[in-house]
């Protein structure tokens, strides 16, 4: 059931359970009755339906058609098709010439309010913060070295994300979205995923360390032959586990403006492209706000400040889109009639009524804390 305390929303997948109010206000689970204690989080309205929610929360992925307008896509096409005409990557990312902000259409695609709602929705919080946005082209060809991503082994995004290991499976803290360019039915070049199938999947049993890079298997390989081989040497067991991923895993058809949505702890990987083809996507993630143990993958979006082009993207944004790259919404404590004119003053042409509006005297009252 549903439970509302004064904000948030406590959903508890059983039927029953107790809340404690302590002295200080906060709320404590004392009790579930059977049945998993899922996600305890704010209810958020979003672009999502209930099944694509769901199969993202119980599987791991979800590939959603539509969030993106079919000009933008079409648009960001052609620019990565200019900008990599004569060349494409072996290896991810762009080498910054793609990475956010770029004073492109591919930014809008960056903030666009249905990714972020999006988002919003799977994490079960208003509050997140962009952790990564870049756009490559991978290219078909023939290389299928040790650290080529040509044809990837099985792996998980967290290992180069965070120095920590994932949370427990129903207490999610990151998003990850491939926005597909290409339709990859002409390219190749889809991910493919092993998704979870229920709480007891072998696959999906805590600690996540089969896998190159992880629990001391410090022989790295990027690539799928040189991997498996190492564990069939090396740890004869982790390759029985690893046969399996492939064996169950997955690889949808992706059409140009769908985004791949998944998690940090699901099992994918690359496939190769097919040769004399080129597959372009933008790759974004994203962090609640308060996981401060979870990095950037980009340089600080400021780097770039000084010369006008960051600035502008800036101005022209929402409240809702500045808010992803750590510009605090209105009605946060930050803003008062000082703070928000010099706001203005940085950014000329801003429109700051968003931030007048809510200014208000600061409500002092104890309120339910967010952390249970």
């Amino acid at each position: 059931y549903q439970r509302r305390v004064r904000g948030p929303i406590i959903y508890v997948s059983s039927f029953l359970a107790l809340l404690c109010f302590d002295k200080n206000c906060s709320t404590k689970i004392l009790y579930a009755s059977v049945g998993n204690l899922n996600t305890m989080t704010t209810s958020v309205e979003g672009p999502l339906t209930t099944e694509q929610v769901s199969q993202w929360q119980e599987r791991g992925y979800v590939v959603v058609p539509g969030l993106i307008e079919s000009q933008l896509v079409q648009s960001c096409t052609q620019i990565m098709h200019d900008i990599f005409k004569n060349s494409a990557s072996k290896d991810f990312g762009s080498d910054g010439k793609c990475e956010f902000p770029t004073s492109t259409d591919l930014d809008d695609v960056t903030v666009h309010e249905n990714l972020i709602d999006a988002v919003c929705q799977l994490l079960g919080s208003p509050d997140i913060l962009l952790t990564q946005s870049d756009g490559w082209c991978k290219a078909g060809h023939t290389d299928f070295g040790a650290q080529q991503n040509n044809d990837q082994r099985f792996h998980m995004d967290y290992g180069n994300n965070t120095f920590m290991h994932p949370t427990p499976w129903h207490e999610p803290e990151n998003v990850a979205a491939i926005v597909y360019l290409a339709d990859t039915e002409v390219t190749g070049g889809g991910t493919a995923v092993c998704y979870r199938e229920g709480e007891d999947d072998e696959l999906y049993q805590p600690p996540y360390i089969n896998m190159p890079g992880q629990g001391g298997h410090w022989e790295f390989y990027n690539d799928r032959k040189h991997a498996e081989a190492y564990f069939e040497k090396n740890h004869p067991e982790i390759a029985k586990f690893r046969k399996k991923l492939y064996e169950r895993q997955r690889i949808p058809i992706y059409k140009p403006g769908d985004v791949l949505l998944y998690r940090y702890d699901v099992w994918h990987r690359g496939t190769p492209v097919n040769i004399g083809h080129k597959r372009a996507v933008i790759n974004i993630a994203w962090k609640k706000r308060d996981s401060f143990w979870h990095q950037n993958w980009n340089p600080g979006w400021g780097k770039w400040n000084y010369y006008g082009k960051t600035e502008k993207v800036i101005t022209r944004l929402s409240p809702k889109q500045r808010a992803i790259i750590g510009i605090p919404k209105p009605g946060h404590p930050y803003w008062n009639e000082k703070n928000v004119e010099w706001f203005g003053a940085r950014y000329p042409g801003i429109n700051l009524e968003p931030y007048r509006q809510n200014l208000k005297t600061k409500d002092l009252r104890p309120s339910i804390s967010r952390h249970l």
